[in-house]
């Protein structure tokens, strides 16, 4: 079965759009990973993408790696919009 013929099911493009589009705002803010660990929040999203990247590098099918990076593009659109005063 061809990968790219598969059809996309979930919402984990928009939450990572919110994820990355708060990290965006609050850079210097503290993360709790897995709830125990703390991550200065720009760390975090570089991890989040970096992760995402790879996931597509490699072809994971059960989770859809361009859908992540789509919500992060969307999260930076609106992340200059807001700097702008345009949103």
């Amino acid at each position: 079965m061809d990968p790219s013929k598969t059809p996309g099911l979930g919402a984990s493009g928009a939450v990572n759009a919110i994820m990355l589009l708060n990290i965006f705002l609050n850079p210097m803010a503290t993360l709790y990973f897995d709830f125990i660990i703390p991550v200065p929040a720009m760390l975090l999203g570089i991890f989040l993408i970096g992760k995402d990247l790879w996931r597509m590098t490699e072809g994971n099918n059960h989770i859809s790696g361009a859908a992540h990076l789509g919500g992060a593009a969307v999260a930076a659109i609106a992340w200059a919009r807001i700097r702008r005063g345009r949103f």
